[in-house]
């Protein structure tokens, strides 16, 4: 196998003007050197290191590799591990939603190779060490950029790769030229090992670097489908790295709590790492929220939450710093918080990364870390970074023109540029840019090509064949030092370019195994609060945002169940015979039923049941599932964003379900008895969801909204259907009671009760005042009043006695039906009554949605327990 495979580029470096590049096409053959192989030597002896895993390999069988692959593939699929492919052309970052939310993105399935990379316990000392050095002298470098700046004043450093850089923020400066507190507390480097065996940084990640919580889950995920392997080879864990981490954040807020309030500021479910933020907020203990979830009062950042707005310590911060302050920075940025900047200079929040340390992440900078880590540190470069000239110096642009095929050509500041290889281009395209290279130097940076090493990976054919591979190697601040994740996430780039490898573009990752010395004793970290915690038997803070999140999906998992019933039955009916009087008057109750639940228009609606034009709109209605289909997307969509509030095993069987939906829903489309048994896999599956919330979840507040949307949106279907059922009552009763009890599911419980003929009474007093009955508007009634009895602002609307009044009018309805024989007078008097109460219940229904949203999910007043005592 050829480890030299080539890049073909379609397109010019995205820093450069604006003449276009000609198309490239491949001038020269591959002249690159053989990779260097991880597991064989040039002797073609397997290293030490790698035996242990070989002779577990071999073990498997023939087929053994294959189905650990799929097992794992299936395992990420139902954790719902993903990387996203956005497009939002409003937000040229991709870093969230403008003001009508888009779909999600696409979600990429995270792709894993069960063959893992190992790095014996020497050669990873020396990659630890020098990428604890590495991490110092940045952080050192962004502290001088943004304080006393004397690098720029000796001359150090060139002041145009400084102030031309879209990620220097100058708001983030101290005026007074002090120097800073620390700004790196996470980093992470790209790192690809040579044809001569020495690893180099290929790229540096400042600004809020991915990976970490990937690599946990890979690490994870392989040990259920390697453990043996794992054991065998002494492989180092992940865990401790995410105890020093925790520890640290929890240090960095101690001087404004004995137990300080961590928040992981994310983009949100737009961002292409929306997985890793949650799993990053659960592993370490911080409460996931969005810009919108925080605000500023008083020069300190306070999250909103259903009491009121309570103040936050620490901010683990996954939004570019250029979009976190609309007001000092960004201005069209809906995604961060105004002032926060104003909070971060006081000290009154602390911010891991800091605001602008995106500026370590330019690619000129490589070019001048040997000089500066021995003015700064006094010491020589442990781990170099790939041979890098800025094209800005006079003698870095003469060596890149006298060796430009072997050069790899990118922005000189902008990390995200596509780079160009040289060598790849045609002859106009090579000459073109080296024109432009020589009209705008300091635009430019040339790297020299590097061959990445090889290791094993499972190929197409189920074998193991040589793979080309990246690492991604994870560290984090530990008080005054730095901690380095022992492995990481390894990554085989789908052009086996290392320069173009980035987790946008996709490709296979491997977990990292790095080999275990004497693991000397267990030292367990963390920081126990000095102030004694204050036991309570609450789920701790709920954003306004998420319970708002939680309340919209009870009412879609409930919507989407109702409007299954509905076309359940009507479908039932259209399929077999319509013949009887009875059957028609059915239809037209479940016609009038599909109208007001917004499946079929008014004007499908008036014709006659056995009409082609009633028939023609059940059928789009079932075949395009335009609202079914918009209410699954709408339960996918806040399921996501919610995802953080429910346990992995939950979330698991959720995405179990709504993915066998998926694509059930494309299979039954134009074919009605595929539609009608996709009608009963929605109830299923709503019944099965309702059951996981009953008992997965603990009754705090975001299972108290959840419950209740789901019991408002019952409520209001109940009302609708029974209404449309009281339209028959006066020449049909009995097809109108029939029907009113199957679309409630309350057909089982009335004949087991009565037995009798159907009476207006007892249907009536079943499906409207029965608090027994989970499919009475009583019983929905009862439950949301004593949601909101127990929810906080208990004094404003909507109020617990305002859902009980509703039921009043049908008491005194029900009893007046309660008699041996009701005049038809009265009967047609009743019936009018009867309606006009279920239409006015369900208007006061949609007002108390209105009500809750005004009372819980927008705050301005400060929670009580500012300060002290959360």
């Amino acid at each position: 196998m050829s480890t030299a495979q080539k890049a073909k580029v379609d397109a010019p470096n995205a820093t450069a003007p604006d003449a276009a590049i000609p198309a490239p096409a491949s001038r020269v053959a591959s002249e690159d050197p053989p990779a260097f192989d991880e597991m064989v030597t040039g002797q073609g002896v397997v290293r030490r290191h790698w035996q242990p895993l070989l002779a577990s390999l071999s073990l498997l069988g023939p087929n053994g590799l294959v189905e650990r692959a799929e097992r794992g593939r299936q395992h990420l699929e139902d954790e719902g591990v993903t990387y996203n492919l956005y497009e939002l052309p409003s937000d040229p970052a991709g870093r969230g939603a403008p003001d009508i939310a888009p779909p999600l993105p696409e979600q990429r399935p995270w792709r894993l190779d069960p063959v893992p990379v190992l790095l014996s316990a020497e050669e990873w000392a020396g990659i630890e060490a020098g990428l604890i050095q590495r991490a110092e002298l940045l952080d050192r470098m962004l502290r001088d950029f943004y304080g006393p700046m004397n690098l720029l004043r000796e001359g150090r450093y060139p002041p145009a790769l400084v102030y031309g850089h879209r990620d220097f923020l100058r708001a983030a400066c101290r005026t007074d030229g002090s120097m800073p507190g620390r700004m790196l507390q996470h980093y992470a480097a790209e790192l690809v090992r040579g044809p001569d065996g020495i690893w180099r940084v290929i790229a540096d990640r400042s600004q809020a670097p991915a990976g970490a919580g990937y690599a946990l889950q890979n690490r994870r995920v392989m040990s259920r489908l390697m453990g043996q392997a794992l054991r065998e080879c002494r492989t180092r864990p992940l865990t401790r790295y995410f105890d020093f981490w925790q520890s640290d954040l929890q240090a960095r807020g101690q001087h404004m709590s004995d137990n300080p309030r961590v928040v992981l500021l994310t983009p949100g479910p737009y961002n292409e790492a929306y997985f890793e933020h949650i799993y990053l907020a659960r592993e370490l203990g911080a409460t996931l929220v969005e810009g919108a979830d925080l605000t500023m009062r008083d020069g300190r950042v306070f999250i909103k939450t259903l009491a009121g707005l309570e103040p936050v310590d620490v901010i683990l911060r996954r939004l570019d710093g250029e979009w976190c302050d609309p007001l000092e920075l960004r201005a069209e940025s809906a995604l961060g918080v105004t002032g926060l900047m104003q909070a971060v200079r006081e000290g009154r929040v602390a911010m891991c990364n800091g605001i602008g340390s995106g500026l370590a992440e330019q690619p000129a900078m490589q070019a001048f870390l040997p000089t500066l880590a021995e003015h700064l540190l006094g010491e020589t470069l442990k781990l170099p970074s790939v041979a890098t000239w800025w094209c800005g110096q006079s003698y870095a642009l003469r060596e890149v023109e006298n060796r430009f095929d072997d050069m790899v050509v990118r922005g000189a500041r902008d990390l995200r540029a596509l780079p160009l290889s040289v060598r790849d281009l045609s002859d106009a395209a090579r000459a073109q840019l080296l024109a432009r290279i020589k009209a705008r130097p300091g635009d430019y940076v040339a790297q020299e090509r590097t061959v990445p090493s090889v290791a094993p990976g499972l190929g197409a054919n189920g074998k193991l064949e040589p793979t080309p591979i990246l690492l991604r190697v994870q560290v984090v601040a530990d008080g005054d030092g730095y901690v380095v994740m022992p492995g990481g996430l390894a990554r085989v780039p789908q052009s086996g370019d290392p320069f173009r490898a980035t987790m946008q573009r996709g490709g296979v990752n491997k977990d990292v195994w790095v080999e275990a010395t004497d693991p000397g004793p267990l030292v367990i970290r963390g920081n126990a609060p000095r102030q004694r915690l204050q036991l309570r038997r609450t789920s701790g803070t709920l954003q306004s945002r998420v319970a708002d999140d939680l309340f919209w999906l009870g009412r879609s998992v409930e919507r989407l169940d109702d409007g299954a019933r509905l076309l359940r039955a009507t479908l039932t009916r259209l399929v077999g015979e319509l013949g009887s009087a009875r059957d028609m008057v059915e239809m037209g109750v479940l016609a009038r039923a599909l109208s007001r639940c917004g499946l079929i228009d008014q004007r499908a609606a008036a014709a006659p049941p056995d009409s082609k034009t009633f028939a023609q709109a059940v059928a789009r209605a079932a075949a395009s599932n335009q609202m079914l289909g918009q209410t699954l997307d709408a339960m996918e969509r806040l399921a996501a964003v919610a995802r953080h509030r429910f346990s992995a095993d939950m979330w698991r069987l959720l995405n179990h379900l709504l993915g066998e939906l998926r694509l059930s829903r494309t299979s039954a489309e134009g074919d009605p008895d595929a539609m009608l048994e996709f009608c009963d896999q929605m109830i299923r599956t709503t019944a099965a969801i309702a059951g996981m919330l009953a008992e997965h979840m603990t009754r705090g507040s975001g299972w108290r909204f959840l419950d209740f949307g789901r019991r408002l949106e019952r409520a209001i279907y109940i009302s609708r259907s029974v209404s449309a059922a009281t339209t028959v009552l006066t020449t049909a009763p009995e097809p109108g009671f029939r029907i009113a009890l199957e679309l409630n599911d309350s057909s089982l419980t009335y004949r087991r009760r009565y037995r009798a003929s159907l009476q207006p009474a007892a249907v009536f007093d079943l499906l409207l005042l029965d608090g027994s009955n989970p499919h009475a508007l009583g019983f929905q009634l009862n439950t949301m009043s004593q949601h909101l009895d127990i929810l906080p602002r208990r004094d404003q609307p909507p109020r617990g006695e305002d859902c009980l009044a509703l039921g009043k009018p049908f008491e005194d309805i029900v009893e007046k039906f309660d008699r041996d024989e009701v005049p038809a007078a009265e009967w047609q008097t009743l019936v009018s009554r009867l309606r006009g109460s279920l239409d006015a219940t369900t208007q006061a229904l949609m007002d108390i949605s209105d009500q809750l949203t005004r009372t819980y999910f927008s705050h301005i007043q400060l929670a009580q327990s500012f300060g002290f005592g959360r």
